[in-house]
């Protein structure tokens, strides 16, 4: 093969490879429901480019585009997917909600995601406290159960109305709190290092009693030692440990009075946030 075959034919393999396309999503099929907090299901509410029927149902198309083959093998990786969706319906609050895949844009023809069914709230509605208090809620709590981020069965980690980036990001570690010795670490395994995560889950019942049990959990635990001017770590378990409590409680107005048998204490608490599957509690002085 001579050098000018050669080279048209490189040149060929070369040009085919930069022309070439490969399809990355931009936003992935979308399917979900639109409700009121009447748990009934709002017709004519607009998502994005769709409306949902009769029975609050709405399907997004899913969206691809084009990208040269070449420069997407040089990036190494599939890119980013980020998109928004708008909500809205007369006589409802609007809403806006950001959507971020780190690497989204890889997948197949055919993506589709399901984001359940969303509630959402009239112009100027009011949440009564007694209509969604008295359920069975899981609280990530500080050490000192200071403040409270509860869920209960409604919860969906997908409902992006009233599950915001900051309450999953307070329910899930924002609450941890980190131990770490400040004493010198001797020839034994004595200084040592954790997170802790308190978790709390409470039944609250309309006659004014709860159950509740108060798990810590021991994450990422290491012991210290020092040796010949030399620093050593190992890592180690500590089992988690959980207690009970039962007794009773009085509502007034946002306040939640429980009795002393919820942390060996009166512990007063005011409802800074609740709604349909979120509950966020403030301790008090009493």
């Amino acid at each position: 093969m001579s050098h000018k075959v050669r080279f048209l034919f490189c040149l060929v393999i070369s040009i085919s490879l930069f022309n070439s396309c490969i399809s990355r999503l931009s936003r992935p099929a979308i399917t979900g429901y639109i409700y009121n907090y009447d748990n009934t299901p709002v017709a004519g509410c607009k998502v994005a480019e769709a409306e949902t029927d009769a029975q609050g149902y709405f399907y997004l198309e899913e969206q691809r585009t084009n990208r040269f083959l070449l420069t997407e093998m040089l990036s190494m990786e599939a890119p980013p997917v980020f998109f928004t969706l708008d909500i809205e319906k007369e006589g409802y609050q609007s809403y806006q909600n950001d959507f971020f895949q780190r690497h989204g844009g890889g997948r197949q023809k055919g993506a589709l995601d399901n984001i359940d069914t969303l509630y959402i709230k009239r112009v100027g509605e009011q949440i009564p406290i007694e209509r969604y208090l008295y359920e069975d809620w899981t609280f990530s709590a500080n050490k000192n159960l200071d403040t409270l981020y509860g869920i209960n069965k409604n919860y969906r980690i997908q409902n992006i109305i009233s599950n915001t980036s900051g309450f999953q990001d307070k329910y899930g570690w924002g609450q941890v709190y980190r131990y770490k010795s400040t004493s010198i670490p001797d020839s034994s395994w004595s200084t040592e290092s954790y997170d802790l995560l308190t978790s709390l889950d409470i039944s609250l019942q309309k006659e004014g009693t709860y159950e509740g049990k108060k798990t810590r959990k021991y994450l990422n635990p290491w012991r210290h030692r020092k040796e010949y001017e030399r620093t050593y770590r190992e890592a180690y378990k500590i089992p988690s440990d959980s207690s009970y409590s039962k007794g009773r409680f009085t509502i007034s107005g946002d306040i939640i009075r429980f009795d002393k048998r919820f942390v060996k204490a009166n512990a007063v608490y005011q409802i800074d946030s609740i709604d349909r599957d979120i509950l966020i509690l403030i301790c008090k002085p009493d």
